[in-house]
């Protein structure tokens, strides 16, 4: 199986921000909301576990969770630079109901797929609203990412 590049070679860019909170709030969904970071990596990582079946697939899921993680690393530390409190959750409570249990790959790998479509066009409307022009840069440094898991989760579908 091909090996696969999880993450863009750019490096993310250092955040120099001043305190503000409006600013942190509006990083919160991408953090740890329904369509976040944090339910891509609990997502991803029940795949990884379940994928016996297809252990190629599960070791590539494996290691987009591992991306996903340090995107929730560096939103969480942003959120605290900003002023901001990184809870897991936004205008709700995290809770396990967010993770995707599709267990047939084919459905799993579409819907992440969309999945991922959707996490980019929340960081571009987010983009929009920053006023925080290092953070406007994590975010778009943040979608190249997002955009290679795309490309990879259409690549294992053509292996199914």
């Amino acid at each position: 199986m091909e090996i696969f590049k999880f993450a863009s070679d750019l490096p993310y860019p250092e955040i120099e921000v001043s305190q503000n909170i409006s600013q942190s709030k509006l990083l919160m969904p991408s953090y740890a909301g329904a369509g976040g970071e944090l339910t891509a990596i609990l997502t991803y990582s029940f795949q990884s576990y379940t994928g016996s079946k297809y252990p190629d697939i599960a070791r590539t899921i494996s290691g987009i969770a591992r991306t996903e993680m340090h995107h929730h690393e560096l939103l969480g530390t942003t959120i605290c630079k900003l002023g901001g409190y990184p809870v897991m959750g936004a205008r709700t409570y995290w809770n396990g109901s967010f993770v995707n249990y599709t267990l047939d790959p084919r459905k799993y790998l579409q819907q992440n797929i969309m999945a991922e479509e959707a996490a980019i066009m929340n960081y571009e409307r987010t983009i929009l609203n920053l006023s925080e022009e290092s953070v406007k840069m994590l975010l778009e440094r943040i979608i190249l990412d997002e955009e290679i898991h795309i490309n990879i989760f259409k690549e294992l579908l053509k292996i199914l």
